[in-house]
């Protein structure tokens, strides 16, 4: 393997040559499954998949065609981006549907499993990005924030869920034997992010 600076080098010129152009089908892709433009986000993936290339110089380096396993690289964190946004929608309509209904007559199905996990503020904030559709600019610049600081706040609210509801899992199944988070993340489809 070449030294450091060489691949640095290497992948500065694949950076400043190929950002762009990856950053433009990532919009593509985005809005075409989201319905919406979001150019901060198509940013977040396209980082996404040049650290992919980073921690994989000699797959990314040593195939056959490096910027085909770039626009790869970009497709699979999309489509990982977009599975993780589909199972937070899909919780938070549960909990939303759920909390719509009276205590007397409960949603069928119904699984509380965010309320009482996360602060009430932290999940309307989860509604507002899977529910509602709102970007992390427009929360941001609601609440005042700048968007990293909103995105570490989002990223923290989800892994505290994360690990509070795996924690509620083991309190009330404890004859059984529990996997860690990433194996019980991993059994119901989730991420370890």
């Amino acid at each position: 393997m070449e030294k450091n600076t060489d691949l640095e080098e290497i992948y500065g010129h694949y950076f400043q040559t190929y950002y762009t152009k990856l950053w433009r089908l990532a919009q593509r892709i985005l809005t075409r499954h989201t319905g919406r433009s979001d150019p901060d986000r198509a940013a977040e993936a396209v980082q996404e998949a040049f650290l992919v290339a980073w921690e994989k110089p000699k797959d990314f380096l040593g195939s056959v065609s490096p910027v085909g396993w770039l626009v790869n690289a970009l497709k699979n964190v999309l489509r990982n981006m977009l599975r993780e946004d589909q199972r937070w929608h899909a919780r938070l309509r549960q909990v939303q549907d759920a909390l719509d209904h009276t205590a007397v007559h409960p949603a069928p199905g119904a699984d509380l499993e965010l309320e009482g996990l996360i602060p009430p503020e932290e999940l309307d904030l989860l509604k507002r990005l899977y529910l509602n559709g709102e970007t992390y600019q427009e929360i941001a610049d609601q609440l005042g924030l700048k968007k990293s600081t909103l995105a570490m706040r989002v990223k923290k609210s989800k892994e505290d869920f994360q690990k509070k509801f795996w924690e509620s899992e083991t309190f009330f199944d404890p004859d059984v034997e529990q996997p860690g988070p990433a194996e019980h993340l991993s059994n119901r489809g989730g991420s370890k992010r």
